[in-house]
């Protein structure tokens, strides 16, 4: 489902809390690109953290009219925050944007941004919780979620199991949507995917015959690359097989130890972040991600995209993987059954193939920016009485859910 194209927002202020470079800028970068090409005018609020001038400068690319750099959070402190706060007061000013869209890694801040954008503009104010609440709340966190909750016109989740997931954990708004994540599809030819293959298996010596299984992650908890490695170790590999990860984070060096202890250090290759990740996805045969909570992965998108078989701990109809058919599930927390899943894509060329196939007609289908934009009009619509008139309706998609009473039974 691509939509029209034609929907959009006057302007739009993204604001982005991040604490590094993944998926949730990824993400931010295709809105800015779509509605860029609508017509909207994006400005861009960046926290200052180690990468934010090569974030910056994607946001530019994507056709951004400004981006500032501005902490809204605490993170740094309560007096840097009121600085902070007080320049995007004069953003928002000067933006006078339709739509505040907040961005968080989780259940957690903008509880300022909220409150702000409510009291001096009348944008409609939403928020997309990126990742799911910690499975024991501080009393602290859920009444500061609460006032968000009320404050805003709208919280997002971006799939149905992530929805479901913050209900239980941390209690569930009264307007609440399910928009599932979309990508700016690559233009993948049989030319450019063996150039990026190629070049990424030459870079760290990998065999061009090699099978490399990959995944593109942040190194942290909650991501699963300890089942993952476990997992990898406890297959049965053709000499020369690989797995190629892509990612850093705080549990690297962790990791890298475990890799030493189950004897396969010299077997995983460690590519830190990539800005570009497009020939890493070509360079690999299979991907996989052993996520124990969550879904709707910006990577898995990028890799289903690029025509690659995956394994994931998290599948069905509403989600991208759908088992045997876009790729193959695995129980979550459960190295041996990873593994299991694994050695199925390792031994069987066709089946990789069949997959793979079916991944990349899947994502074009159901899964691109522009149907992402489409859903966002939707969810942006919902609140007309703040919004102008220019704001078009779009028809419902079923990659758009509203969180209801029925929905939560």
């Amino acid at each position: 489902m691509s939509g029209s194209g034609t929907a959009h927002p006057a302007s739009l202020l993204l604001v982005l809390q991040s604490t590094a470079l993944g998926g949730m800028e990824s993400h931010c970068v295709d809105i800015t690109r779509e509605f860029s090409r609508r017509g909207s005018a994006v400005t861009v609020v960046l926290p200052d953290f180690p990468r934010t001038e090569e974030l910056r400068e994607r946001f530019g690319e994507a056709g951004a009219n400004r981006v500032f750099t501005v902490g809204t959070d605490a993170r740094n402190g309560r007096l840097r925050q009121l600085v902070g706060l007080i320049r995007y007061i004069r953003i928002l000013r000067r933006a006078s944007p339709s739509v505040v869209h907040l961005h968080t890694g989780g259940a957690t801040g903008g509880f300022a941004v909220v409150a702000i954008s409510r009291a001096l503009s009348r944008a409609a104010t939403l928020l997309t919780e990126h990742d799911i609440p910690r499975e024991k709340q501080h009393i602290g966190d859920r009444l500061s979620r609460r006032m968000v909750d009320r404050l805003a016109h709208g919280v997002i989740a971006v799939s149905r199991r992530n929805a479901g997931l913050r209900e239980e954990r941390a209690g569930a708004p009264d307007s609440f949507f399910a928009v599932y994540n979309g990508i700016s599809l690559p233009e993948v030819t049989a030319e450019n995917r063996a150039a990026g293959r190629t070049e990424v298996r030459e870079r760290y010596g990998i065999a061009a015959d090699a099978i490399v299984l990959g995944s593109v992650v942040r190194l942290a908890a909650g991501k699963g690359m300890d089942t993952l490695l476990e997992a990898y170790a406890r297959t049965i590999r053709p000499p020369g097989t690989r797995l190629l990860v892509v990612g850093v984070g705080p549990l690297q060096s962790a990791l890298e130890v475990q890799a030493h202890a189950l004897g396969i250090e010299g077997e995983v290759t460690w590519a830190g972040h990539q800005s570009r990740p497009l020939p890493y996805f070509q360079a690999m045969d299979a991907f996989c991600l052993a996520v124990p909570a969550g879904s709707m992965s910006i990577a898995l998108l990028e890799a289903m995209a690029n025509g690659l078989p995956s394994v994931i701990t998290f599948g069905g109809p509403d989600e991208a993987i759908i088992s045997e058919q876009t790729g193959l599930t695995a129980r979550p927390n459960d190295a041996e059954h990873v593994a299991s899943q694994l050695q199925r894509l390792i031994d069987n060329e066709p089946l990789r193939m069949r997959l793979g196939t079916a991944a990349a007609a899947h994502v074009q289908e159901h899964y691109s920016a522009a149907r992402l934009a489409d859903d966002l009009v939707r969810v942006y619509q919902g609140h007309r009485h703040s919004l102008p008139d220019d704001l078009l309706a779009r028809r419902p998609s079923p990659s758009l859910a509203v969180i209801d009473v029925e929905d939560r039974a």
